[in-house]
């Protein structure tokens, strides 16, 4: 529950997959037999009442940590129990107190349960993927998956690893924590806060310098000589500000290799974010088959593919772009099925690293 709650401090929707489902939780009582619809020890904190109804049937409710969670009213047959957390068999309702569930043990993930789940992200639609594991080889394989979901599969996504120098710039490297509520959490567990950020931060919009709510303190603080190089490093890591809050340090991916195709600002979240959703737009716009491949054709998509890149460039996405020359259709190349289209881009970044000269007159 931990990382799910450090999720939702930034995230709309948070998709939680659990690897092994471990031993259900179960209760008796109320004639009723209770069994927790997931497996894992937190159906241990479940609880249900059945009471009777002064109209007809019973009432039954549904408790987690003691906080109502569901209600039902005048039932009378268990086949009107459609619990979300609680799967109940029966024949006839009967009075009592209340029930605790019991017996439920989490069970412990292999690398094939972690292997399974990244197999099944493919068909999940996602922003940002949390990924708070430590063995090596998973974090290869995560990497692995996430570039494929990229380059091949046309899903701009990205992924938070703890402690792993991706060199990618679909991967978020963390390499220290925070303290929430005077409890230090691991690197790995760090990871759901920025996930969640990531995920909620618009293509606008730039994480550096973000506070951490909740947070005490930085775990594993580092030193400006050790921020210079962790930043060289491609680290995401956090910091303490001036006014003690502690804060995003940089708002980098884990990208260190430069070259023509993939320079600097790569590395920069708020890039690759305005990158993806333009990607996302135009994939969106232009399915297989909706255009023919015609001068007719050509001049729609031409016209759509315009009209996108002035909505980026009304919402300060990217900048120093002309939409009438910079998104074209490529006419001596589309032929038969196929249709290329040239279109160039500046995104812009966020004023991080001031400089100011001051004259002394």
């Amino acid at each position: 529950m931990l990382l799910i709650r450090e999720a939702f401090k930034n995230a709309a929707e948070v998709i939680v997959y659990i690897p092994g489902s471990g031993t259900k939780a179960t209760g008796t009582g109320g004639g009723l037999t209770a069994s927790a619809v997931y497996g894992g020890t937190r159906g241990n904190a479940l609880k249900y009442t059945v009471a009777e109804n002064p109209a007809a049937g019973f009432d039954v409710s549904v408790y987690l940590d003691e906080a109502l969670i569901e209600a039902f009213e005048g039932v009378t047959d268990v086949s009107g129990l459609n619990s979300g957390y609680i799967a109940f068999k029966g024949e006839a309702l009967e009075a009592c107190a209340g029930v605790n569930l019991s017996g439920g043990t989490d069970s412990l993930s292999v690398n094939a349960d972690v292997a399974e789940f990244l197999d099944r992200i493919e068909s999940v639609k996602f922003n940002t993927l949390c990924f708070p594991v430590d063995d090596e080889s998973l974090k290869s394989a995560c990497k692995t998956k996430i570039r494929y979901l990229r380059e091949n599969a046309g899903k701009r996504v990205r992924a938070v690893i703890p402690d792993f120098n991706a060199d990618y710039e679909g991967i978020i490297n963390v390499t220290n924590s925070v303290k929430v509520d005077g409890k230090a959490l691991t690197h790995a567990q760090a990871t759901a806060w920025v996930a969640g950020a990531d995920a909620s931060a618009s293509n606008t919009q730039s994480n550096t310098y973000k506070v951490y709510e909740g947070a005490d303190s930085v775990v594993d603080s580092k030193t400006h000589e050790q921020s210079v190089a962790a930043i060289n490093n491609g680290e995401f890591f956090f910091s303490c500000s001036d006014e003690g809050k502690v804060i995003v340090e940089y708002d980098i991916n884990s990208l260190v290799t430069f070259d023509e195709k993939k320079s600097q600002n790569y590395r920069k979240n708020r890039i690759m974010r305005a990158l993806d959703s333009i990607a996302e737009s135009i994939s969106l716009n232009f399915p297989p088959n909706k255009y023919s491949n015609s001068e007719i054709g050509w001049d729609i998509m031409d016209g759509m593919g315009r009209a996108l890149l002035q909505q980026f460039l009304d919402a300060g996405t990217i900048t120093n772009v002309s939409p009438e020359t910079d998104f074209a259709v490529d006419r001596t190349r589309s032929r038969g099925d196929s249709t290329y289209f040239n279109v160039s881009v500046q995104p812009v970044d966020s004023a991080e690293k001031l400089y100011f000269t001051v004259e002394t007159r």
